[in-house]
This record gives C-alpha cells, structure tokens and sequence, in this order.
C-alpha cells in the first residue's frame, strides 16, 4: 500500500469522529477551587510607595510618591545622562528612564535614588 493511500484511509477513518462534534463521555469537569485554611490570608502586593529622581531647569531632587502623597523633595547630584523634564524611578532591583519616549530604557541607578528607596517607612505607630 503506498504513503498516499495510508494517509487517506486515515482520513476517511476519522472524518466521521471530527464531523460529529460531540463524544461518548463528557468532558471532565474542572476541580473546584480548594478553600484556603487560612482565609485572612491575601496575595501579595507591590508596594504602593515610587522612588523617583528628576531634573528640573535649575537642579536634580529626589522624591517619593506613595498614592496620592508626595514627599518633600531633596536636592541631590544631577546624573551627566539626564536631561531636564526627565526623572529615573526604581522598579524592583533596576532603575528606569522616564520622560520621553525615545529615551525610555533602563539606566544605572544613582546613589541617592537607590539609599532613599532603601530607608524604611516612618510610621507613627509605637
């Protein structure tokens, strides 16, 4: 028997089951979500705090915003790279470029930029 004639004999032989759209047995219903032992228990999520450090026309600070409240700005060294209206903001363990898109890109991530993100949150609590 040739490849050719294999081949359509398979074919013909499953024409019938492609066709019909339905099977004997239904499909296999989908496990229900396990109730978690501990229900107070939520997923983790990103810090709501943003580290950022721009350039002004007349000198570079550096910021945080967490929401909608922003920090006092501290007057710090101006990277060589940035230009003015641009700011760097920490994203995990890197740094990015922001401002324009053509020079959106990750960068080195400055000094002051990275020991500001790195002091913890002052809380008034005791």
């Amino acid at each position: 028997m040739t490849p050719f004639r294999t081949t359509l004999l398979l074919l013909v032989a499953l024409l019938p089951a492609c066709r019909s759209g339905e099977s004997a047995e239904p499909l296999p219903t989908p496990p229900a979500p396990m109730a978690s032992a501990a229900p107070s228990a939520a997923m983790p999520r990103r810090p709501t705090i943003r580290h950022y450090l721009a350039r002004t026309a007349e000198r570079c600070e550096v910021y945080s915003v967490d929401r909608d409240v922003v920090s006092p700005a501290t007057r710090t060294a101006c990277p060589q790279d940035l230009h003015v209206g641009e700011r760097i903001r920490v994203m995990g363990k890197s740094c990015m470029r922001e401002g324009s898109n053509e020079r959106t890109q990750p960068v080195v991530c400055p000094g002051a930029l990275l020991s500001m993100a790195a002091r913890p949150a002052v809380d008034g609590g005791g």
